[in-house]
């Protein structure tokens, strides 16, 4: 495989059989505020340490369910396909909600920022309300 899988080869890789990690992913998305989206920015006290976004408590829960349902896949070989395309206006496919997921999260571990940026910019709320539309639909 090319590392850039067709629509329902990454939709396969969700389980739905995860009940608990979807409803708990559809509560987290449910109470997410817009403090938990204005993620700040610290070098945890020390001022001779590079700064790092510090999450809310509900990113770092949706970010670890992400993983639990099956939307963060080996499948997508995010640093050679990038992240979809995004726009406020227009609602991420499934196929998509997975591609960017898989993008933001992978590449926060090489940089700090992707889920700051995708949650500044909505890309993070659109994953997750794409992929809970595909789990209440399924």
């Amino acid at each position: 495989m090319d590392g850039n899988p067709n629509d329902t080869q990454l939709i396969n890789e969700l389980d739905r059989t995860k009940t608990d990690a979807w409803e708990e992913l559809r509560s987290v998305m449910e109470e997410m505020t817009s403090e938990d989206r204005n993620v700040v920015w610290t070098n945890g006290g020390n001022e001779h340490s590079l700064k790092y976004p510090a999450y809310s408590k509900r990113i770092d829960k949706a970010t670890s369910l992400l993983y639990s349902v099956g939307a963060i896949t080996p499948l997508y070989n995010w640093s050679s396909n990038g992240l979809p395309d995004y726009s406020p206006d227009i609602e991420l496919s499934v196929a998509d909600a997975i591609r960017a997921a898989t993008y933001i999260v992978r590449s926060e571990r090489f940089g700090d920022g992707a889920i700051a940026k995708a949650t500044e910019i909505g890309l993070f709320d659109s994953i997750l309300h794409s992929l809970i539309k595909w789990y209440e639909k399924a």
